[in-house]
């Protein structure tokens, strides 16, 4: 078996972390992080083995990772920047991981908040 010898113009990963495309709660190591949307865009992605959906995501400014933006977070763009999808890009805001209780189990998500 030959393998590859790795690209030196591409820094190999360092976490397991890094290999991820979406933030996770994980990510934020309990910070508050200030982000800037870039744009958003529906993606097909697949929650379960057999399932699909289509979600949007947001992108940041200067970010590798982008976030699939759950309902809470949807209806709180909409209320804050209002119905036209595209009124919330540039605009800053803050993520954070919270613990939320959702059918009897404690899960970690993440929330966007205006930026203060």
């Amino acid at each position: 078996m030959t393998t590859t010898p790795p690209n030196p113009s591409t820094p190999a990963p360092t976490k397991w972390s890094d290999l991820d495309e979406y933030i996770k709660p994980a990510h934020l190591q309990g910070a508050i992080v200030p982000v800037t949307i870039d744009h958003i865009e529906f993606r097909k992605l697949h929650p379960r083995p057999g399932v699909e959906e289509t979600k949007p995501v947001a992108f940041f400014a200067g970010k590798k990772k982008s976030l699939i933006l759950t309902a809470t977070n949807q209806d709180y763009l909409q209320k804050t920047f209002g119905d036209d999808i595209t009124a919330s890009y540039g605009k800053p805001v803050t993520i954070h991981a919270v613990t939320k209780r959702v059918a009897g189990k404690d899960i970690e998500t993440i929330i966007i908040r205006v930026a203060e």
